[in-house]
C-alpha cells in the first residue's frame, strides 16, 4: 500500500496528519511526501530542506520537492502535471492534501491543484493547518498511541516550533489542543480529523 501526503511548505503534513501517517508507516504502509515549496518566507530554505528530511527519516517516508517559490504558488498547468507525474510515479492509494478553504494562498492553491490532479482517484482526504477555515471533519482517524511521536516530527522543524503568531504558543501546544478537540468529536483522547473529497471503503468478506 501506498500513501502521498501533499503538503505547499515543509511540516504542513505532520501538523496536519502526521499521526497517521505514522500509524500507516509503522503498519508497513509505503510513505511518500510531496512539498511544493522550501518554505523560504517562513525561514531559510536550506535549513527546511534539512528539517523536512529529518522529519521524513522519521516517518520512513519517501520525500519528493517542488520547484516553486513560498507565497508564490500558481494554479497552473505545471503544477496540475507535477502533482499528476508523482501521483503516477507513487502509484497511491490514498492521498493528503490541505483543504481548500485556507487563509493562506499556498494552501488554497494546493488544495485546488489536487483537485483537479486527483479527478479520477478514489481516496482523496483533506487535512487541516492552523490557517484552515471552516474545517468540519468527518473522517477521524486515532492518534493517541502516536501522538508524543507527531511531536516529535513537528520537533525536526525547529525554526517553526514557535511560529504560531500567537505569544509563547508553540506548534505543540497548538497541535494538542486540535488532537483532543478532534478526539472529543470521534469519541477518543486524541486524533485527527479529515474531509474526504472520495473515499472508497474496501469491505472484505
Amino acid at each position: 500500500m501506498n500513501i502521498l501526503a501533499i503538503g505547499p511548505h515543509p511540516d504542513d503534513m505532520e501538523y496536519g496528519c502526521g499521526g497517521t501517517l505514522l500509524k500507516m508507516s509503522k503498519s508497513g504502509v509505503r510513505i511518500h511526501l510531496l512539498v511544493l515549496t522550501h518554505g523560504d518566507m517562513g525561514g531559510r530554505p536550506t535549513i527546511r530542506q534539512k528539517e523536512q528530511e529529518s522529519s521524513a527519516r522519521l516517518l520512513r517516508a519517501e520525500l519528493h520537492w517542488g520547484h516553486w517559490k513560498d507565497t508564490e504558488l500558481p494554479l497552473t498547468k505545471d503544477l496540475i502535471h507535477f502533482i499528476e507525474k508523482t501521483i503516477r510515479d507513487t502509484r497511491p492509494d490514498i492521498i493528503f492534501s490541505p483543504f481548500h478553504n485556507d487563509t493562506h494562498q499556498d494552501h488554497r492553491t494546493a488544495s485546488q491543484a489536487t483537485l483537479t490532479a486527483t479527478r479520477y482517484h478514489r481516496n482523496v482526504l483533506f487535512y487541516e493547518v492552523p490557517t484552515s477555515v471552516d474545517f468540519h471533519p468527518n473522517v477521524f482517524v486515532d492518534i493517541g498511541q502516536v501522538l508524543e511521536k507527531k511531536f516529535s516530527l513537528l520537533k525536526a522543524h525547529k525554526s517553526q516550533v514557535y511560529q504560531t503568531r500567537v505569544a509563547d504558543l508553540s506548534i505543540l501546544e497548538n497541535a494538542r489542543s486540535v488532537a483532543i478537540f478532534r478526539g472529543f468529536q470521534n469519541r477518543v483522547k486524541y486524533a485527527e480529523g479529515f474531509v474526504p473529497l472520495r473515499l472508497s471503503l474496501d469491505c472484505r468478506s
